[in-house]
């Protein structure tokens, strides 16, 4: 009989510690397996999410408007330069060089005081065009900046003059034509069209000649008839490589009677601008600024 009380009580001491094995291994997995099990799944969905990129261009074009809702356009300029320069994948790259073409655009036609910008006292014997080439800027340039609307300068005139040494990039793949004063990103302007039949272009040149248009005829600058011409910027021609001419894209001409002379020339060979970016760029570059063709598009074709 004892014996027989003896395995009861090795069955139930077996049970007891089958028992003790299968809730010690259900405890273990429930408090140790299945928390690291979820964090390890955690960290896979956390890996294969894309989160959102941070932006400090972002918040710089933010803090840049607000300066210049408070006059402080130093400070935003400084700002906006930065983000062209080293946020180009910013969602707001575009904007900020925009705003800072715009300002920096402002500043130039003021009279407000910047490097390189002088006042200079007329002297017996001046005219605009000799000062305009002495200080190597544009006859156009000094007439807006002092508001002349004639071409007549006496002496002790008191003229704000500025060296536009102003580089031409342009970018085809982009469809754009970047304004550089020192290698730095000075305006930007769209190209609306373009007609190049060449095999190629000068990675290198400069401009060589600014002809206006009247008439079908060409007029220099000094004519008073010059602010309402149609004009052209022209790169410098070489043999067998003609120029590449930057103007406006003419509407298709009506007919002309035959014997008369027509309005205007034929839009020529070359990269077309609107009106009034053409306008402007005449007024900043002079002939012998420099022109680039860049191979390839820059981050500014970007949208």
């Amino acid at each position: 009989m004892a014996r027989v009380y003896l395995r009861i009580l090795a069955s139930l001491f077996a049970l007891a510690v089958l028992a003790g094995t299968v809730l010690g291994v259900y405890y273990v997995y429930k408090e140790t397996y299945l928390p690291e099990k979820e964090r390890t799944q955690e960290v896979r969905a956390l890996l294969t999410t894309t989160a959102p990129k941070a932006d400090p261009g972002k918040k710089q074009f933010d803090h840049a408007m607000e300066l210049i809702r408070q006059g402080e356009m130093d400070a935003a300029r400084r700002l906006l330069t930065e983000i062209t320069e080293v946020y180009q994948d910013s969602a707001r790259y575009q904007d900020s060089r925009r705003v800072l073409g715009e300002m920096n655009l402002d500043r130039l036609f003021s009279r407000i005081p910047m490097p390189g910008k002088l006042e200079y006292t007329a002297a017996r014997g001046d005219s605009l065009q000799l000062i305009a080439q002495r200080f190597r800027t544009t006859l156009s340039y000094i007439k807006r900046v002092n508001n002349l609307l004639g071409h007549v300068v006496h002496p002790d005139d008191r003229l704000i003059v500025y060296p536009l040494d102003l580089t031409l990039q342009v970018d085809l793949g982009s469809k754009r034509i970047t304004l550089l004063k020192e290698g730095r990103y000075f305006k930007d302007y769209p190209i609306t069209g373009m007609h190049l039949p060449y095999p190629s272009l000068p990675e290198q040149t400069t401009v060589g000649d600014k002809p206006a248009w009247i008439d079908n005829k060409k007029i220099q600058p000094t004519d008073e008839r010059y602010p309402s011409a149609r004009k052209w910027l022209q790169t410098v021609t070489k043999p067998g490589r003609p120029g590449v001419v930057f103007c406006v894209q003419a509407p298709e001409d009506p007919a002309v009677p035959a014997g008369a002379t027509p309005p205007l020339p034929a839009t020529p060979a070359g990269i077309y601008l609107s009106g009034p970016d053409i306008e402007e760029l005449s007024t900043l570059i002079r002939v012998g600024s420099p022109v680039q063709f860049l191979k390839k598009p820059t981050p500014a074709a970007r949208s």
